[in-house]
């Protein structure tokens, strides 16, 4: 790996935030110095071989390393320093050498987290040599290019007044405003792909679980990126978010089984793909002289089992929540979806033949593929949107049987649609009372190990008596038909 020394990083800073100032300004300037950043396509049109620049070349003041927002363009210009000083990511590597990490990497027996491909490909854009630019530097953790593509190709086009966004994705860039494409490549990381998963092996040994939901993640992040400014492109746009992001989730997940599948490396499925809290729950020793507290702590006294107790159970946090939003868009896929994550589980248990099996992944596969584009399509209006959130409030007792990780989503989704309605439609009367509720949600999903599934219902029926005693985008007279036409 190559590690600059700051002089050297900042001599080539220098040179971009030129160019910038050149192209920017309309001042005439020699592209024959930049080759490296402005080279041509004509040699190698894949993305896959472009190289990683590295952070400092997007830091140059006139472009995104000012230390306030500017107004003058599109961007505010201050996205690097957001990044830099603000923004977890940047401190994805330096978190490889804390004392927590050292311990799960000996754990693991790996000698130096800080150098394990296992560990760099998410905390790190750790990339082969032969695409390592002239600022590439892998201490700086999940940087630009980790999220926005490999710049060889439209670092110095990019900010060209003729710049064609069009072609972007031919240079290399993400579109990072396709929410789909956003949320896959979050998930990369926070899902994981092909081997590269945060598997059973990494939790046991101290890795925290991952857990993920686009619209609040993104809230979570300091913001370097501008809210549209026309209002038909704001609205609604945490519930597109949360919707598409779910839709992604589950077709990443279902893709991760199907594929594992049929590599076939150890054991099948990792451990990682079930429900944590099926098993990870306090273990009765006995029935005497116990405390309330005790009881509340014992799931099978408030638990319905779908199977049989005991048995490992698919982590279905991906679909429980977001079956909700499939009823209301496509009804019939919706009858499919559930009908084929039943015999997902059944499989996954030893109920099905491993011919029926395959046969039903592989439809799964190509079911919540066309489910991401119905998705990504769907406009929410105020009617949608609260039947969605009546739907979902009013399904406690479901959402709490189904476990800790599937109310952990649910919870996500309330704030996220709420927080998108009143954006759109205003404060209700009852706002106040709305969101103690919610914060009241938040609270029971603070420690899964605490997790009380009788007080979850609780809480979630006493949202619901608010949802529905709500009347702005009141729905009560809306048929599925009319919801569904509303979002066409």
């Amino acid at each position: 790996m190559k590690h600059f020394p700051s002089d050297t990083r900042r001599r080539l800073a220098l040179g971009l935030t030129g160019l910038a100032l050149a192209a920017l300004t309309g001042l005439a300037f020699d592209p024959t110095l930049f080759a490296e950043i402005r080279p041509s396509l004509d040699a190698d049109n894949s993305p896959e071989a472009f190289s990683f620049m590295g952070a400092a070349s997007c830091s140059g003041s006139a472009c995104h390393g000012g230390t306030s927002a500017r107004t003058k363009l599109k961007i505010a210009q201050n996205e690097f320093y957001i990044w830099s000083e603000k923004d977890s990511h940047a401190k994805a590597y330096e978190a490889l050498m804390n004392a927590d990490s050292k311990r799960i990497a000996h754990n693991l027996k790996i000698d130096k987290p800080e150098r394990s491909p296992r560990c760099l490909v998410c905390h790190a854009m750790d990339v082969d040599v032969h695409r390592q630019g002239s600022l590439y530097d892998i201490t700086e953790g999940v940087s630009c290019e980790s999220c926005h593509g490999p710049a060889e190709k439209w670092l110095g086009p990019h900010i060209r007044k003729d710049w064609d966004g069009k072609r972007s994705q031919e240079y290399g860039m993400v579109n990072t405003k396709d929410l789909a494409k956003r949320g896959d490549k979050c998930l990369s990381c926070h899902l994981g792909v092909g081997q590269n998963i945060v598997d059973h092996e990494l939790i046991g040994a101290g890795h925290p679980r991952l857990k993920f939901e686009l619209d609040n993640y993104s809230h979570a992040m300091p913001s370097h990126w501008q809210s549209p400014k026309e209002k038909r492109d704001r609205e609604w746009l945490g519930a597109k978010a949360w919707a598409v992001g779910q839709a992604v989730a589950l077709r990443n997940e279902i893709h991760l089984l199907a594929n594992s599948r049929k590599a076939r490396t150890g054991l099948w499925p990792d451990f990682v793909h079930f429900d944590c809290y099926a098993c990870h729950h306090e273990v009765v020793d006995n029935l005497r002289q116990l405390t309330e507290e005790d009881k509340a702590q014992q799931r099978w006294r408030v638990r319905e089992y779908n199977g049989k107790p005991g048995r490992p159970v698919w982590n279905s946090s991906s679909h429980t929540v977001f079956r909700y939003l499939v009823q209301q868009i496509a009804p019939e896929d919706a009858k499919t979806l559930d009908q084929m994550i039943s015999v997902l589980h059944d499989g996954l248990s030893g109920k099905r033949t491993a011919e029926a099996f395959d046969t039903t992944l592989s439809k799964l596969a190509d079911l919540t593929s066309a489910l991401v584009g119905k998705v990504s399509n769907y406009k929410f209006t105020p009617a949608a949107s609260m039947a969605l959130m009546r739907s979902i409030s009013g399904d406690g007792k479901g959402l709490a049987n189904a476990g800790f990780q599937s109310a952990e989503q649910a919870v996500l989704a309330l704030a996220s649609l709420y927080d998108a309605h009143v954006d759109t439609q205003g404060q209700p009367g009852n706002y106040k009372a709305v969101k103690e509720s919610i914060d009241g949600l938040y609270a029971d999903i603070k420690h899964g190990r605490r997790f009380s599934a009788v007080q979850f219902e609780r809480d979630l029926s006493k949202l619901h008596a608010s949802l529905s005693a709500e009347r702005g985008g009141d729905s009560a007279q809306a048929s599925p038909a009319e919801l569904r036409a509303a979002g066409q």
